[in-house]
């Protein structure tokens, strides 16, 4: 399977890697945004992790439309 796509934002803490992505859809809830992206967000984590062999300690999607930060 090939899956094509850019991670926008991803960092190294101490406590592994930090998994960003920015969202501006129009959403009724931050669950419905966290539906719709979990599938993207767990392929994007896995390539990252296989490509630096760093764990992933967070997976956050950023809503501009809600402004706030949704933790996967």
């Amino acid at each position: 399977m090939l899956v094509q796509g850019i991670i926008d934002v991803f960092y190294e803490t101490d406590e592994g890697i930090v998994l960003l992505d920015y969202k501006s859809d129009k959403v009724k809830s931050a669950d419905e945004l966290a539906c719709k992206y979990k599938t993207q967000i767990d392929l994007y984590a896995k390539a990252l992790e296989n490509v630096s062999n760093k764990k992933i300690c967070k997976k956050v999607i950023y809503s501009f439309y809600l402004g706030r930060e949704i933790f996967l």
